[in-house]
């Protein structure tokens, strides 16, 4: 591996860690931000929606931004500004209510481009063999960042320094990721080639019915998982009885091992072909979440997260790298298309469960889950069914 393609896959990798950043210290920082903005904690936990409804928002851009634009240049604008607005939050001595806002939801849109951008990255620098372990490797940098990220708030916050101190920790990794976009040679894209198409005819070239199957997919894998680890606690706790510390273990359980997974599953993809790895976890995801719904142990169930976590969280990934392939060379606007599908669904678990919950009790959580998952087999199933009959697909 050369230089460049080395620096370019530490790119990638930090587009992951900077988002992870920003999200996974919510829980952290959310009692001192409430007091600095004097808002009860469930009233200002809302405003975090603003990251990551701009993290929505900047994939969808990107769908047409990396059809349009050098990969470069748009990661260099987004990563910009993503630094100018981190110093406006960190170093305005009380920002108001609006500027965190504000600032959070413009963090969220330079994260959703950076993550599209990330991932055209690894599209473009890999080949089919080895995309599904670079886009897996993604996820794990995203779970190291996951667990840095919180510790350093912890201490920070110890220390009696401000939240936004924390956030500034995340601001270092996008100035290292900056100064290295001047460093690289980026591969080229669709919007550097002389016969580039207009945006619309791109999307009407990737919206094949195999693309839209593996889009829904993802969606479905998103929201299942979501609605899990969103649910699963309090099901627990009004279930069984348990406390609520104990009832919040399974979502540790299931992050606990999750890093584990991502790296056995990209060091078994050069081993096991992505489409069986692919199918054996998704088919496991469903019968465990069959289990989850039905079962009358507790125990069981705060043991068995620990394998869902394991051999499940590598499925957004390895569907990643399986469903870029539907078009040949892999379009941006393919792989970004496939991002934002699983941010839709991301998004819109939590108000989707919430509605099913206040309607029919916490148990209508798992049988949500159980039925996300059902969806995300046969989505998949008749992608890869559909592709045997596509003379342009070479399959592994």
């Amino acid at each position: 591996m050369n230089k460049n393609k080395v620096l370019l896959t530490a790119i990638a990798f930090m587009t992951y860690m900077i988002m992870s950043g920003l999200l996974t210290q919510i829980g952290v920082i959310l009692n001192a931000f409430s007091k600095s903005i004097g808002y009860p904690t469930s009233q200002a936990v809302a405003v975090f929606s603003y990251l990551t409804g701009g993290a929505l928002i900047g994939t969808f851009i990107s769908l047409g931004l990396y059809s349009r634009f050098a990969l470069g240049s748009v990661l260099k604008v987004s990563y910009g500004v993503f630094l100018c607005v981190m110093l406006a939050l960190v170093f305005v001595s009380v920002p108001s209510l609006a500027l965190v806002k504000a600032s959070l939801l413009i963090l969220g849109i330079c994260c959703g481009c950076g993550l599209s951008g990330g991932a055209v990255i690894i599209s473009k620098s890999y080949n089919a063999a080895k995309r599904a372990s670079a886009f897996i490797a993604t996820d794990c940098s995203f779970s190291a960042a996951g667990y840095i990220f919180p510790t350093i708030a912890i201490f920070m916050l110890a220390q009696n320094m401000a939240w936004t101190w924390s956030y500034a920790a995340v601001g270092i990794i996008a100035l290292c990721l900056f100064l290295m976009l001047f460093l690289v040679r980026f591969p080229e894209t669709e919007a550097t080639q002389e016969n580039s198409a207009r945006v619309v005819e791109q999307l009407k070239h990737i919206l094949t019915l195999r693309v839209i199957l593996m889009g829904m997919g993802v969606c479905a894998y998103l929201i299942a998982q979501t609605t899990f680890l969103s649910w699963a606690p309090n099901y627990l706790e009004l279930t069984f009885a348990l406390a609520s510390e104990k009832a919040a273990s399974v979502v540790s359980n299931y992050w606990g091992l999750s890093i584990f997974g991502l790296l056995s599953s990209a060091l078994l993809i050069h081993v096991i072909r992505p489409r069986w790895m692919l199918m054996g976890a998704v088919t496991f995801a469903l019968i465990m979440s069959v289990f989850f719904s039905f079962t009358k142990s507790a125990d069981y169930f705060l043991v068995l997260s620990f394998a869902f976590g394991f051999f499940t969280t590598c499925i957004y990934k390895i569907a990643m790298a399986v469903g870029s392939e539907q078009i040949a060379n892999a379009p941006a606007m393919l792989v970004t298309f496939l991002l934002f599908s699983g941010g839709v669904g991301s998004a819109s678990a939590p108000a989707l469960s919430g509605v099913i919950v206040s309607q029919f009790g916490l148990a209508a959580a798992m049988y949500m889950t159980m039925i996300s998952f059902a969806v995300v087999v046969v989505m998949f199933s008749l992608c890869l069914l559909l592709e045997r009959y596509s003379p342009n697909i070479k399959t592994d």
